[in-house]
């Protein structure tokens, strides 16, 4: 066993037995959430990009980022791919999820977050790693010797829970703290698993890959294993499922009043035999109810495919026998 990954496992140990509660298990992984358009781009290309790599590369479709966040984040981290020691971070709570337009701010906007999800020693094995000790636009300590974890305050880090006013500042910055892999970070033999927040998400990521990918990863899809991996706030799809020739939908519901929000709600079903579709539209809608549609009787009894796009966002699309 070499110094380095002796220490690691001598550091992660210890972490583990200091850390309590639902964070417990974020000590052996790093995280990398990112919106499902983007999140099928990195699967084929196996790999997690720098930013300005996955630009170069049209390797992202959807841009989550804050832009005042980015602007003050250097051209030189931009070469970095870039983890969190912990989900529901203080960003993920600013962009996840379907909001309405005026709702979102600076164009930070992860409709359908997917949480990548690594194993914490392998990364560190890896060569030129950096890691911080909060966000890298609020211009950080930045280290590259792992001997300087030791320096990392992980209890600030993994505080999720409420704080006073005057402590508002530090205990956010620190939920930024990142981890910098120099240009990429490969999937392969890096990644433990991948997470989404419901059955529908977990079908519309599946049913997006090729054969190959869906092989490869079908048993690597687990819906909020634990809690505190996403914000769950906003309102998504829950559940699909067509029984007697009727669509049922079920939706996760808003919390904190946000259901009274409007949206435009779009639901085609297409038969897969001859490509012929009927639409669904709603202006102005807001998800107050789940839905059951009757199927007419030219749809009933097919192979139909089902999309549901809430604001010209694909939220939902799978087949069915």
């Amino acid at each position: 066993m070499t110094d380095k990954l002796s220490f690691l496992n001598k550091f992660q140990t210890n972490l583990s037995n200091s850390t309590r509660g639902a964070q417990n298990w974020w000590t052996k992984y790093l995280f990398h959430f990112t919106d499902i358009s983007n999140a099928l781009l990195i699967l084929e290309s196996g790999c997690v990009y720098s930013r300005n790599r996955a630009i170069a590369l049209d390797l992202m479709n959807n841009d989550n980022a804050n832009d005042s966040v980015i602007s003050k984040t250097s051209e030189l981290h931009k070469n970095y791919a870039r983890l969190y020691f912990g989900p529901s971070t203080p960003t993920q709570y600013s962009n996840e999820g379907i909001r309405p337009r005026d709702s979102i701010s600076e164009n930070a906007h992860c409709p359908i977050p997917i949480m990548f999800v690594f194993d914490f020693i392998k990364v560190f094995m890896l060569d030129e790693v950096k890691f911080t000790d909060g966000n890298l636009a609020t211009s950080p300590n930045i280290f590259d010797n792992i001997n300087d974890l030791d320096k990392l305050d992980f209890n600030l880090i993994y505080h999720r829970t409420w704080f006073e006013p005057q402590d508002r500042s530090r205990i956010i910055n620190a939920r930024h703290s990142e981890v910098l892999v120099k240009d990429k970070l490969l999937l392969e033999d890096n990644l433990g698993v991948l997470v989404v927040r419901s059955e529908a998400e977990k079908e519309t990521l599946l049913y997006q890959m090729n054969s190959d990918l869906r092989e490869a990863y079908q048993k690597k899809i687990f819906i909020q294993p634990q809690t505190g991996i996403f914000i769950n706030e906003w309102f998504y799809v829950n559940n699909v499922s067509i029984i007697n020739n009727s669509i049922h939908i079920k939706w996760h519901y808003c919390s904190k009043g946000f259901c009274e929000s409007k949206f435009e709600l779009k639901i085609i079903v297409k038969r897969l035999d001859n490509n012929t579709a009927k639409s669904l539209t709603k202006i102005e809608w807001h998800p107050a109810n789940d839905m059951n549609i009757t199927l007419p009787e030219d749809l009933q009894d097919k192979n139909l495919e089902i999309l549901i796009v809430i604001d010209n966002i694909k939220a939902y699309i799978n087949s069915f026998d």
